[in-house]
């Protein structure tokens, strides 16, 4: 018997030569005439046909016959000639598509053959080979001849790495439907859906969500001859209108909120800075590029949140208004689509979606700002001591070049050998220890999953074979970080994932480090050779799961896990269970919607809402600048450092930046003013700790946009009030995102009452306008909050 799936990789792979101009088929499906056993009719929206077998011999089949002659000598037969070159030539007698030996129940009206009920929705496979899953009564997916849910195919990917930096070109070589062959009950509200080819689909009911698992046997997964031609998968889910439907999510998003109308690639990488990446080929690079993505969405008009289980590129597209597309190159295990029930809202929702158990930040990092400060021990020990003086309530001090510094023409950047300066800092270990007892503050460093060639740490590593090498010479890869070059820990060898959670723990954390920005995660490209000889493509989005597990072992390992903290800004799925807190990257040091102050914003909102990652906060005053000279600048204002400052203070972490072009920008430090500044602000977060503390226990996102906790959707989605977040439950936060304004627009969309922080005085529902000067960004509590009496005492402040 020949193997349909066998038939069907054959079909594919030799696409071309059947598809002609024909355009791609509607449907594949075994032949029922006695004659033509064990061959397939390929269907085309044309009505032509035609039936191949295991040697692609094409009989041509037509629909200009209306019926055909139960005589043998109208069956069809088969005939070859040769041609000039003896090559095989092959001709037929005309078959009908509407033969009465073809099976075409697929013409039939569709008739119910099951239906399952499950809460709100209802599965019904109808006698045609066609599926549905209603969810409160409108379809979620469907899957039918005229409108797949599922779609495989093959294409040829490409991917092109420069500074962090992706440029992934496609070439799609075929796309088709499958038909469905057979559905089976795997128990209660439980079925197998065996499509052609092999594939097999589970959907399995649940209360809270539907599961559909992927037979990872089936042929979608395999690589055919030519290993660079992958066979991919696309589904359809369907969509409303776009002015009844907003898209939210997919990890950190800088450029929009709402991403109806866009595609969003699923792929770890910088974030695009149309100003800074002129490099790096930023005409090539999508503007939705980003550190974290996430392969997961949520429709708050729909009311589901779809996920999907697996590491490769993906395109998902929002683009159509019927349908939302999402196409993987390589077959994710599961799809999960989250459900919220008519009666439930959005914040009991999202605690669903919360990692178990919940991640804990240590208690000292709410007793303050983590002050930025670089240069060694004289400059720390003088900028700490004026700003504690200024009556700042310091919770840590964060020195980048704690292991030493590196001028490039990008500016000041820290040398990647994780070891302490001597030279920078002496004696640093009681150094940590004096500052801790002097001014009560911790001392945090940075750290990242690559080593700088120059430096001793990777001549250890390389005599070890702890690095990642080339897939094609076998060397070890060395990446251009920007006039330097760094080589990659090989997290999947276990031996070198260990030496190096050692090399945190012995360096960081038995030196008194009580925490850490964990940078980067996004530098490896595709033809890499890693221990676990898993492909580039699959575990480059899995990296920086990998580089966050090596963090929270190494401080699990040491048993500190309640009193250091680590943040990241790379990500993906699963990384909810090993890193605790996140930050927004690398934003300009303006007020650019793109990429400055409100892109930081916009990203925190979106992290928020793709399920799990609920601590998040941003580079207080942004970080890329630039000076070219009399070409253009982009420099760090006084006002931009305020307006970044007065938000900051309303979340659960607060951590300045110097930022690129340290000596360039305004620091917290400029002049007496700006210390006073930053000194209330943060008195101002201090103060508000009891709140932060309960907030993060909460299980939601500490920021969440407004219609996560309000029925008020239209107003609540609209962009002009994009940028308003919920601090925990009770605080409603609107940053001033614009230059030169003291008054900002604020939209209440709540029927209870409101207070305005600063001044007490009372709001409900609609629009207002509200005085908004430096230092007091408009900031409203619920009138009814428990924490009525906390807040009503920051109005003196």
């Amino acid at each position: 018997m020949l193997s349909l799936s066998l038939l069907l990789d054959q079909v594919i792979d030799h696409i071309d030569q059947l598809l002609g101009n024909k355009g791609w088929p509607l449907f594949i499906t075994p032949c029922t005439i006695p004659e033509f056993q064990n061959k397939l009719v390929i269907l085309y929206e044309s009505e032509d046909a035609v039936i191949c077998d295991e040697k692609l011999v094409t009989f041509k089949a037509t629909a200009d016959s209306t019926s055909s002659s139960d005589d043998e000598d109208d069956a069809p037969s088969l005939q070859t000639t040769k041609d000039q070159t003896g090559k095989l030539e092959t001709t037929t007698s005309k078959v009908s598509i509407f033969d009465e030996r073809l099976d075409h129940s697929f013409l039939s009206s569709p008739q119910p053959l099951l239906k399952s009920t499950k809460a709100e929705m209802n599965f019904i496979y109808e006698e045609n080979g066609s599926f549905k899953l209603l969810w409160m009564g409108e379809p979620l997916f469907s899957h039918s001849l005229h409108e797949p849910f599922i779609y495989t195919g093959s294409s040829t990917t490409d991917y092109s790495m420069r500074l962090g930096h992706f440029v992934i070109n496609q070439n799609i070589h075929n796309k088709t439907s499958l038909l469905v062959q057979k559905i089976q009950e795997n128990g209660k509200h439980s079925y197998n859906i065996q499509m052609q080819s092999g594939l097999r689909l589970t959907f399995t009911l649940d209360k809270n969500h539907v599961d559909i698992d992927i037979n990872q046997n089936s042929y979608i997964q395999s690589i055919i001859e030519d290993e660079d031609i992958v066979k991919e998968i696309w589904f359809r889910i369907k969509a409303l209108p776009f002015n009844k439907e907003s898209i939210y999510g997919c990890g950190q998003q800088y450029k929009y909120s709402n991403l109806r109308g866009k595609t969003i690639p699923i792929w770890v990488s910088e974030q695009y800075h149309e100003r800074l990446d002129n490099g790096a080929g930023s005409s090539l690079l999508p503007k939705t590029t980003t550190y974290h993505p996430e392969p997961s969405f949520i429709s708050p008009q729909r009311g589901y949140v779809f996920v999907a289980y697996g590491s490769a590129y993906a395109r998902f597209d929002f683009q159509n208004e019927h349908y939302h597309e999402l196409h993987f190159t390589n077959t994710p295990y599961r799809l999960r689509f989250f459900l919220k029930s008519a009666d439930s809202d959005y914040l009991s929702f999202l605690k669903r979606l919360a990692p178990h158990p919940l991640p804990t930040l240590p208690d000292w990092v709410h007793s303050g700002i983590i002050l930025s400060i670089q240069g060694g021990t004289e400059t720390v020990e003088q900028k700490m001591k004026e700003m504690v003086e200024a009556g700042t309530a310091v919770a840590g001090i964060w020195v980048q070049d704690w292991c030493g510094k590196r001028i490039t023409s990008f500016g000041k950047r820290v040398f990647w050998n994780w070891q302490y300066s001597d030279i920078l800092y002496h004696n640093l270990p009681e150094k940590i220890q004096e500052w801790k007892r002097l001014y009560n503050s911790s001392f945090l460093a940075y750290i990242n999953p690559y080593i700088a060639t120059d430096g001793p740490l990777y001549k250890e590593a390389s005599e070890k074979n702890f690095l990642v090498r080339k897939i094609e010479t076998n060397e070890i890869y060395q990446i251009d970080f920007g006039e330097f070059f760094g080589a990659i820990i090989d997290l999947t060898f276990p031996l070198a994932f260990e030496w190096y959670k050692n090399v945190i723990r012995k360096n960081l954390i038995d030196i008194g480090v009580s925490g850490w920005m964990a940078d980067f995660g996004e530098y490896l490209p595709v033809d890499v050779r890693v221990h676990t000889n898993i492909s580039g493509e699959l575990i480059h989005n899995l990296w920086p799961v990998l580089w966050a597990k090596c963090n929270f072992e190494a401080i699990r390992d040491a048993g500190k896990t309640e009193e250091v903290v680590f943040f990241m800004r790379a990500g993906y799925l699963g990384i909810q269970k090993y890193c605790p807190l996140f930050w927004s990257g690398d934003q300009s040091v303006d007020f650019a919607s793109d990429d400055g102050f409100p892109a930081a914003i916009r990203s925190m909102l979106n992290l928020g809402v793709s399920g799990g990652c609920l601590y998040t906060h941003s580079d207080i005053g942004g970080y890329f600048g630039f000076d070219r000279g009399d070409e253009s600048k982009l420099i760090r204002s006084k006002e931009l450092l305020f307006r970044w400052s007065e938000m900051g203070a309303f979340n659960a972490f607060l951590r300045t930046h110097e930022g690129n072009r340290p000596d360039l920008n305004v620091q917290f430090d400029h002049d007496n003013e700006t210390k006073a500044f930053m000194a209330r602000t943060s008195r101002i977060y201090a103060y508000l700790k009891p709140y932060v503390k309960r907030t993060l226990q909460e299980g939601i996102p500490s920021l969440t946009p407004m219609w996560i906790h309000f029925n008020d959707l239209e107003q609540a989605l609209s962009d002009k009030y994009e940028l308003q977040y919920m601090f925990g439950t009770d605080l409603l936060v609107a940053p001033v995102v614009r230059p030169n304004v003291r008054k900002w627009t604020v939209y209440i969309p709540s029927n209870e009452d409101w207070l305005h922080l600063w001044s007490n005085e009372k709001y409900n529902k609609g629009e207002w306008e509200i005085d908004a000067p430096l230092g007091k960004v408009p900031v409203f509590y619920r009138a009814t909050s428990q924490w009525s009496n906390l807040f009503k005492q920051l109005s003196n402040m």
